[in-house]
């Protein structure tokens, strides 16, 4: 609450505003997301491998090098000296293919993944956006669904490019999530939406997620 006497605040300009956004969405893609993954890899060690202590030390080495990573991200966006160019052209199958195999370590969780896209041909925005996002929908699936299955399929038309992630979790309220502000949602349209796309979500509460992601080619 403004009290008697302070200053009058000022607006930031739309660059600060901006650039503010920029960091919130760096932060929440790079890091957050990062040391989401030591969470879930901890719970992991938890439930399955203490009882293997040469897994359990894999496990742990691999914790201790995605911390250092999340940590190097943050100094990195602290001194605005991050490279962009960090998601090399040509590797979104690979990175999604790394990003189900953390999941699948775990107890009773089947993943489906199939990719018919030709990356190499993707242009680098759009196949940097498409990966963040559907790295955000998994992470949903799996933080916040207690979906026990995950379906993605990535598929090329004569249109464009497509994309349908599935899960089999909790569902939830759409217009309750978008109503109040959820960040990973709005952030997930958003960047679908800067490379000319259309992001779908079909769910209920107990009917599990389908994200369904639409991107037409550009014209040369």
């Amino acid at each position: 609450m403004k009290k008697r006497g302070d200053p009058p605040q000022k607006k930031l300009p739309p660059a600060a505003l901006e650039e503010r956004r920029r960091i919130s969405r760096e932060l929440h893609d790079r890091a957050l997301q990062m040391l989401s993954t030591v969470r879930l890899r901890a719970e992991i060690c938890r439930r399955e491998l203490m009882r293997n202590p040469p897994a359990l030390e894999n496990e742990l080495q691999t914790k201790a090098e995605t911390t250092e990573k999340a940590i190097t991200e943050i100094r990195n966006l602290l001194a605005e000296t991050q490279n962009w160019r960090d998601l090399k052209a040509g590797s979104l199958e690979r990175r999604l293919k790394e990003e189900l195999d953390i999941f699948r370590s775990r107890t009773g969780f089947k993943l489906e993944f199939a990719c018919a896209i030709r990356v190499g041909h993707l242009p680098y925005d759009v196949e940097r956006e498409l990966y963040f996002t559907l790295r955000e929908g998994i992470l949903n699936a799996v933080r916040h669904a207690r979906a026990t299955e995950l379906h993605l399929e990535l598929t090329q038309s004569s249109k464009g490019y497509e994309a349908k992630l599935r899960d089999n979790g909790v569902g939830f309220s759409l217009s309750s999530a978008e109503g109040s502000g959820h960040y990973g949602l709005k952030g997930m349209r958003e960047r679908i939406q800067k490379i000319g796309g259309e992001l779908t979500i079909d769910t209920a509460p107990g009917e599990g997620a389908r994200i369904s992601i639409a991107i037409p080619f550009r014209k040369k």
